[in-house]
């Protein structure tokens, strides 16, 4: 079963999912039309999130979403895709 966790920042619903690197990420839990991440439930209980083409997904990431993404980036990241620098 899916952990449903909020957001600190801004009070959203989300879930923690892994990318194909290891890394974790927040994804938003509520589906969306125009979600560009697939998730896939691991033999371990974990979400894997895949990108996959924008609006072919049922998920985004919380990064791209939440109001205050920029506070959690750590230093010398890059952004997301169309969410400035």
């Amino acid at each position: 079963m899916t952990s449903i966790a909020t957001c600190k920042s801004c009070g959203a619903r989300i879930m923690w999912a892994v990318t194909s690197t290891g890394k974790k990420m927040p994804v938003d839990a509520r589906e969306s039309s125009r979600g560009n991440l697939t998730l896939e439930r691991q033999p371990d209980g974990e979400l894997l999130a895949r990108y996959v083409e924008p609006g072919t997904g049922t998920h985004t990431s919380h990064f791209a979403t939440c109001p205050h993404a920029a506070q959690h980036r750590g230093h010398g990241q890059g952004s997301l895709p169309g969410m400035g620098a």
